[in-house]
């Protein structure tokens, strides 16, 4: 038997889990020069990495990776980039509409990460249960008027899952969101199966308890993919520029167009970019674009609710 290709399905340790259709899950480790391999990132592998392994006594033997298509990354910290997976067709960012409702901020730094790699995004709303139809309808709709996709689900009910799965079929896809957007039991109704452990809200602070804590990719028929992702609290965006960052707001992206300093991009008062922010975005996508560039300008800042044109003031 010679070697193999294989997805990393998940990391333990010094072992990995692969997954191929033939031999389904194996246990491998990496090849000894491969261990020894200086890289930048927190681990020279991640779950979705496409490598070639064979088999060796006992558990099998990682022998190369192949060149990633794409690759998500979360860096909170001036020297920690953590690339969470990788070879993605798509980002499902889950946001609870209520118990507890999902912060936009939340949803605009993944779909800022999203767009930092070219990977599709697809809001999820959950609980749409809890909610009335208007207020589902205009949170949709704040959205879907900047040209992203968005559905809503009721994690309670197995019939709302099916177009989700329909959208998911065939493709890589990375599920992220706070803990207890009901993560786990989507999950659980797109594999149809109760594997992983549902998390409950705590009823004093309304705040999801963290039960996932790496990783996973769980392979469905019609080569789908799904990568489960630990709860994050906040999004970190330190590996992007302050220019990446403003092209990566719709309402924003074409304003460069118009500015006469073709490598300009000091944001100093005849910028198009600033001028175009008040006219351009709503409140709450302002508010997540200055909580955005605070964070590259103070990576470890104490969140402030200063007006916004007293912000953009201080900081220019």
């Amino acid at each position: 038997m010679g070697k193999e290709l294989f997805t990393v399905a998940r990391i333990f340790g010094a072992y990995y889990e692969l997954y191929s259709p033939k031999s389904l899950y194996v246990r491998a480790v990496l090849k000894g020069k491969l261990r020894l391999k200086e890289s930048d990132e927190r681990h020279p592998f991640v779950v979705g990495d496409i490598v070639y392994a064979e088999p060796s006594s006992g558990d099998w033997v990682i022998l190369e990776k192949t060149e990633r298509k794409n690759f998500l990354t979360r860096k909170s910290d001036h020297g920690d980039s953590h690339v969470l997976c990788s070879n993605l067709d798509l980002v499902a960012i889950l946001a609870s509409l209520k118990d507890p409702e999902t912060k936009d901020g939340f949803i605009d730094r993944l779909l800022v990460a999203s767009n930092h790699t070219g990977i599709r995004p697809l809001i999820i709303f959950t609980k749409a249960d809890l909610v009335s139809d208007e207020f589902r309808t205009q949170k949709e709709e704040s959205y879907t008027k900047l040209g992203y996709e968005v559905m809503s689900v009721s994690i309670t009910s197995a019939e709302s899952i099916f177009p989700l799965l329909e959208k998911l079929k065939g493709k890589r896809t990375f599920l992220c969101g706070n803990s207890g957007v009901g993560k786990s039991t989507l999950l659980n109704h797109l594999t149809k199966n109760n594997d992983q452990k549902v998390s409950e809200i705590s009823s004093g602070t309304r705040k999801g308890k963290h039960t996932t804590t790496n990783s996973l990719a769980v392979f469905l028929p019609d080569d789908t993919v799904i990568i489960d992702s630990p709860g994050v609290k906040e999004w970190g965006i330190l590996h992007i520029s302050k220019l990446e960052l403003m092209e990566s707001f719709p309402e924003i992206k074409n304003v460069k167009e118009n500015c006469t300093y073709e490598y300009c991009c000091d944001f100093g008062p005849e910028c198009k970019f600033m001028e175009a922010l008040d006219k351009n975005l709503s409140e709450s996508r302002k508010k997540s674009l200055e909580s955005m560039l605070e964070s590259l300008d103070k990576p470890h800042r104490v969140t402030r609710r200063d007006h916004w044109s007293q912000s953009v003031t201080k900081r220019y």
